[in-house]
């Protein structure tokens, strides 16, 4: 463990070493930096933005508006074995970024931004789970205030990971074109999905029962993890696992949920 790094007054730049290190920084809009290492990183009141770099991190946004990271953020490339990182946003309307690995979000609360770069995360390791573990958890998404937002290619500025199909409609808010909630039976090419009839063992079964097309993002409950699961098509019945909606527990669960299309945003 290397020495702590405390922050003083004000807006502070802060930056770890390649070791274990643990950051504080009690107020100001600070930019922090976690770098390699398995870190501890408190960003204290103010509105921050942290990185947790390579390593099994602990983020806290605490109070403020933050944009959290627990790799290095979406204009730097992508680790490979980036590490299982949790994320807490805190008090504030924050910004969490799902990375590769089996990475942990909780928002906290106000009006918070689940945001993925990639549909196609990089299995981390677990000595629970093994080698390819599942992807992000989200533990505390609520549809009345929270948000997934998607790097769309070719909308906004990408990062150097964008690979979400753009399917952004024209109203405000960036939301998806179109979207449909309800039997797996009544969805006919919507861009987003969310069956609320039954679950499925896996993702390629609930695309096949909605005949989703790549680019496609479905929410089911999936009965091998028990929670409601987010994934993208990318191709005939092939999906990739974004992740898990760990406080959704099953099929009615998901239903009495209401996500709706303003929840599925472009950015």
């Amino acid at each position: 463990m290397d020495k702590p790094i405390l922050g003083g007054p004000g807006s502070n730049s802060l930056f770890g070493g390649d070791g274990d290190d643990i950051i504080t920084d009690p107020k100001g809009d600070d930019w922090i930096d976690g770098r390699a290492g398995n870190d501890v990183i408190s960003a204290g009141e103010g509105n921050d933005r942290v990185f947790g770099g390579a390593g099994n991190d602990n983020v806290f946004g605490e109070e403020g508006n933050d944009f959290l990271y627990g790799d290095n953020g979406p204009d730097k490339p992508r680790i490979v074995n980036e590490g299982n990182d949790k994320l807490y946003g805190g008090p504030g309307d924050d910004v969490l970024f799902a990375g590769d690995g089996r990475d942990s979000l909780t928002g906290g609360t106000g009006n918070d931004t689940f945001a993925f770069q990639f549909h196609n995360p990089i299995p981390g390791s677990d000595p629970r789970y093994g080698s390819d573990p599942d992807h992000t958890t989200i533990v505390d998404f609520d549809p009345a205030q929270d948000t997934f937002a998607f790097d769309a290619v070719g909308f906004g500025s990408d990062g150097l990971n964008a690979n979400f199909i753009n399917h952004v409609s024209m109203r405000s808010g960036n939301q998806v074109d179109t979207f449909y909630s309800g039997p797996a039976s009544g969805a006919h090419g919507e861009h987003v999905v969310v069956i609320t009839d039954r679950g499925f063992s896996n993702g390629s079964d609930a695309a096949s029962a909605i005949s989703a097309a790549p680019g496609d993002m479905i929410v089911y409950f999936g009965y091998k993890s028990m929670t409601a699961n987010l994934a993208y098509v990318t191709s005939a019945n092939h999906v990739d696992e974004l992740a898990h909606l760990s406080n959704v527990h099953s099929v009615d669960g998901l239903a009495s949920l209401g996500l709706t299309a303003g929840n599925f945003t472009f950015h």
